[in-house]
């Protein structure tokens, strides 16, 4: 099976870019594309990630780039087993610990390709969204103040929306999250999922759908998400606050 993927990152109105996107080993953090970029993936199995740095001063754009390159070492290891890699996680983890100085950290939201089957990953609020016909939802899942509301049944989902804590995370990867990981259970969300034809991932930093809804993403892209996708990109970039990033995937 052969993917279709859209690409595209902007610093928005920040003073530095703090995204990193990861596709089969390629790594771009810049400050903005001129356009959408586009490229075909031949074969089964491919690996992509959006990463969102975060840490001000602690350098943010570091932890999310030093996450993408140990996804780059780790490639074979994601394309040759279809076994749910936690323990990579926590060796990324390990290892941003020693090698990071400071208080950064960062998300990660990323798809394992294999054939039709998936592997979907995050830890903080970068989410990974599955269009589909008549229907969009997000199978990754937030770990943020917010979405613990949520799952306690303190927030509704038109509540989460515009939540003036919308942004505390909880959960990620770097040296802000080590007594998280070292003293809770807690472990990065992993679900399986199957990709039809005419079905696509959206995977993107909080910058996108902390400015559109999610009815507002399936409106924008659901009839061809590949003829509309430089629509999206301009309605992001119209309403754009924070750094955003996204990848857009889907099977030829």
């Amino acid at each position: 099976m052969d993917y279709r993927v859209g690409y595209y990152m902007n610093i928005g109105r920040r003073n530095n870019q703090e995204d990193c996107i990861f596709i089969d080993g390629k790594i771009f953090q810049q400050d903005r594309f001129r356009k959408t970029h586009m490229k075909k993936l031949r074969g089964p199995k491919h690996l992509l990630a959006v990463c969102d740095g975060m840490g001000g001063h602690s350098r943010g754009e570091v932890a999310s780039r030093f996450v993408c390159d140990r996804l780059k070492d780790y490639l074979r290891y994601f394309r040759s087993s279809g076994e749910i890699p936690q323990n990579l996680f926590h060796d990324i983890q390990d290892r941003i610990e020693k090698e990071v100085p400071g208080k950064s950290g960062t998300t990660v939201a990323c798809v394992v390709l294999n054939g039709g089957n998936s592997l979907v990953m995050n830890a903080g609020d970068s989410r990974v969204y599955k269009i589909a016909k008549g229907d969009i939802a997000y199978i990754s899942h937030d770990h943020s103040y917010v979405q613990s509301m949520l799952d306690n049944g303190y927030l509704s989902e038109a509540e989460a929306y515009g939540h003036p804590h919308r942004n505390v995370i909880e959960f990620g990867l770097g040296g802000i999250f080590k007594d998280i990981w070292h003293g809770t259970e807690r472990q990065v969300h992993v679900a399986e999922d199957v990709l039809e034809s005419g079905e696509y991932y959206l995977i993107c930093t909080d910058g996108v759908n902390d400015v559109l809804r999610d009815d507002e993403i399936y409106d924008l892209l659901h009839a061809g998400p590949f003829d509309n996708v430089e629509g999206f990109t301009e309605r992001l970039r119209e309403s754009m606050k924070d750094n955003f990033s996204f990848i857009l995937v889907g099977s030829m």
